[in-house]
């Protein structure tokens, strides 16, 4: 089996696909969050408890906690547009944040075995980190 390159019509589907996601997020951020988007290309949550957290445009390690500098891996386990997947983590950050943690990787806790001090201590995850564990 090979990597094979996507066609023309798999690349216009997609570019289709992520427009649609990016016009959802859009208006589902609150006011100064799409206002941070558009000047930064990233968006802030605040989480009761935990702190501020950054939602980065990219696909894996994109949620940074802003006060401790750790970084969260929350990812889907089929391809979406990154826009369904920002807006995805956005949700379950301000609506369902132990959800989040529980699910959630972070490489620190992978390289010293626990979270760095001063931050809540976390229930045990199941392995991985993907949203599709979730139960919608």
């Amino acid at each position: 089996m090979h990597w094979t390159a996507p066609d023309a019509q798999t690349l216009a589907a997609s570019d289709v696909a992520e427009a649609r996601a990016h016009a959802l997020l859009m208006r589902l951020l609150s006011p100064a969050q799409r206002e941070e988007f558009e000047r930064r290309n990233c968006l802030t949550v605040t989480v009761p408890g935990r702190g501020r957290f950054a939602i980065l445009p990219r696909r894996t390690l994109n949620v940074l906690n802003l006060d401790s500098g750790e970084c969260y891996c929350c990812i889907t386990a089929s391809e979406v547009p990154l826009s369904d997947l920002m807006l995805a983590q956005k949700l379950l950050l301000e609506h369902d944040p132990e959800q989040f943690f529980a699910v959630a990787n972070c490489p620190s806790e992978f390289l010293f075995g626990t979270a760095t001090s001063g931050t809540p201590a976390r229930r045990p995850r199941r392995a991985g980190g993907v949203l599709s564990r979730m139960r919608w």
